[in-house]
Parts: C-alpha cells; structure tokens; sequence
C-alpha cells in the first residue's frame, strides 16, 4: 500500500475514534427515549453503522444483515455496550491529552529552566535528563492508549455484528416457520390447481363439447337460414370460450401485473370488478416502498381474491380497495357491504395467507355476521 493510502486509512481511523466519542450525546438520548420510540435508537445504531463503514471504506450495509433480529429485539443492550465504548474511548483520549500536556510541560521547563505548574516543580527542577528519563515510558503509554482507541472501535464494530446474529432459537423458530410456510405454499398451489381444473371443466370444456354439437347440427342442416342461426351460435360460443381463457389465465398471472406494476393491475381488477369498486391508490411512487415482483404478486392476488370472495358468497352491495405505500410497508386493503361470515381457513384465503406468509408479509381478515369484510395484507418494504 502506498504512503498516501496508509495516511488516509490512518486518518479515516483517527476521525473514527473521535467520533464514536462525539456520539456518546445521541447514544444517551437514544437510550433514553427507548422506552417511548424505538426510532432514535434506529438513527443512532445507523449513525455508528455509517461511521465503521466509512472508516472501513466500504457501504454500511456490508457485512451486517438487513434485518438483525437481536439488534432489533434487544436495542437496549446494544446501546448500552455502544455507549460504554463511546465512554472507554473519551476516558483514553482524556488520559492522552492528559500525557500530551504533562510532556510538552516537562519539554518547556528543561528548555527554559522554569516552573513545571502541572505537578508543581519549582524553577530548574525539571531537566533533560528528567525528560529522557520519563520519556520513553511516557511513549509506550501514548503507543497502548492508542491501541486501546483502535480496540474500542474494533469491539464497537464487532458488537455491531454479534447482536445482529441470529441466536439458536431465533434460528429454530425461522426453520420451522419456514418449514410451515413451504407446506402451506404446496398446498395453496396444489389447491389452485384444482381450482383452474375445475374452471376449464366446468367452464371451458363445456362450452367446448356445445360449441362441437352446434358445429354437428350445422354440418347436418341444409343450408339457409337454419344454418346460418347455427353458425352465429357457433361464433357467440367461441368468442365465450375465448373470454373464458382470458378470465382463467388473468387469474393465472395477469400480464400488466410484470408490465406496468401493482397499480395498474388493480386498475384492472377494478374495472373487470362487475360490482361498483372504488379504487384509492397512494399518491406516493413506488420507490417511497420499493417491493419486489414476487410481493406486488402476492399483494395483487390478496386483492383478487377477496374481490372474487364478495362477488361469489357475500352478496356485497359496494366494494373499496385501497393500497397504501408507508414507511416501511406496503399494505393492500378490500372492504365489501356484504353479509359477512367469510372463513379464514377456507381454501381460497388460507391459500393466499400462505402465499403472503412467503413474502414475510402478514394477512388478517376480519368478517362479522353481517359484515362488513375486511381483507388486509401487509409487506415489509424491500
């Protein structure tokens, strides 16, 4: 490494042993407050985050897990320890500043002859010989108390670290709600399987064999008018089968959803909504709660079906979709007038809470006899 980057680097971590001890105020009104608001705390551990990366040289997320479970669930202990070294290093730069002062004292009075005030020596009571007596102790000391500053950063950035490990039962927990999830997302598929089986059967495949027996007829009438009546049936009958495939493969993955985003595929699902359908979407951009395909998927298919739900079993009356984009989640909201009583556990909403469950987002539907319904899904932002 050549001299310049050595006396940067070495300058970055001057700056950075300042400044965890500059942070001792933010970490104290962290601590504080933590009993009331959790978002002080936040800033500060991002602030000493920012600070280790850039003495680092690197991003503040490198190496530290975006979401550290334990950082989260015990910031007390964190903050604490972060401000016992923010202390650590102001006590080593006291006592440096401290031995910078007496030494540069004894170096004034050898050269004069005068008074040294910090320990009281009288006029020529500190020599050079005094100095080179005291001096090289006096280096060592300055040479462990900046060790100690370099610890102190260290133990910071790796306290960092050790509270954003996962412990064994935060690890258990995740394999096994994992192990939930990937069941329940077998069995939602395997259910929607089913469901556009019984579709194609039932919707398709019957309008199929009729399209078939009017083809039959037409072929075995003679041709005139009767024929003609049989045709335009025929054509009525595969434009029919025609929108029925367009119905089944918008519920398989509606095209727009990839295309154009969340937004416009609930514009859709509205206006394809037979029922009146209020639509209220954030006025905010996407990257206000940036989301990935598969969440805006997920959110999407929250909202179709709870829509389906209204049309087919709550004899609703109105229905309202709202999506909101806020801090830190995306949350998809579908109300209807309807009578109530929608199962949670049934196959079409326990199919899409797992579905939402995947995406580490949260669903909770909430249907009284008598109404109204309420189907919510939340998504943590990406």
């Amino acid at each position: 490494m050549a001299a310049p980057q050595v006396a940067h680097a070495a300058l970055r971590r001057a700056v950075e042993a300042v400044a965890i001890v500059a942070m001792v105020p933010l970490l104290v009104v962290a601590l504080l407050a933590l009993p009331a608001s959790s978002r002080p705390s936040r800033g500060a551990l991002e602030a000493v985050d920012r600070l280790h990366a850039w003495a680092d040289g690197r991003t503040a997320t490198d190496g530290l897990p975006t979401e550290p479970p334990r950082a989260l669930r015990r910031p007390t202990a964190l903050l604490g320890v972060q401000l016992g070294l923010g202390l650590l290093a102001a006590t080593i730069w006291a006592l440096i500043l401290l031995g910078l002062i007496t030494g540069a004292s004894m170096v004034v009075g050898a050269a004069t002859g005068g008074p040294v005030a910090v320990f009281e020596a009288p006029a020529g009571a500190v020599t050079w010989e005094s100095v080179l007596w005291f001096g090289p102790p006096g280096l060592v000391l300055l040479f462990l108390a900046l060790c100690g500053l370099a610890g102190a950063c260290w133990l910071s950035r790796r306290a960092r670290t050790a509270f954003s490990r996962p412990a064994a039962e935060d690890l258990e927990q995740q394999v096994r709600s994992l192990s939930t999830t990937l069941e329940d997302v077998v069995a939602a598929v395997d259910g929607e399987r089913r469901r556009i089986e019984r579709d194609i059967h039932d919707g398709v495949q019957q309008r199929v064999v009729a399209l078939s027996l009017l083809l039959a007829r037409a072929e075995r009438t003679v041709p005139g008018q009767d024929q003609d009546i049989l045709l335009g049936r025929a054509r009525d009958e595969v434009q029919a089968i025609l929108d029925d495939l367009r119905e089944v493969s918008w519920r398989l993955h509606p095209a727009m959803l990839a295309r154009d985003g969340l937004d416009a595929a609930l514009e859709a699902l509205r206006d394809r909504t037979t029922l009146p359908a209020v639509l209220h979407l954030d006025p905010r951009p996407r990257s206000a709660c940036p989301t990935d395909l598969a969440t805006e998927t997920a959110a999407f298919y929250v909202a179709s079906e709870a829509v389906s739900n209204a049309l087919k079993h709550s004899d609703a009356a109105r229905l309202e979709i709202r999506l909101t984009r806020g801090v830190d989640m995306l949350s998809v909201r579908v109300v209807d007038d309807g009578r109530g009583g929608a199962d949670p556990s049934g196959p079409g909403l326990s199919g899409i809470r797992s579905r939402v469950a995947a995406q580490r987002g949260t669903m909770q539907v909430i249907s009284p006899e008598g109404g109204p319904t309420i189907v919510e899904a939340r998504f943590p932002c990406a």
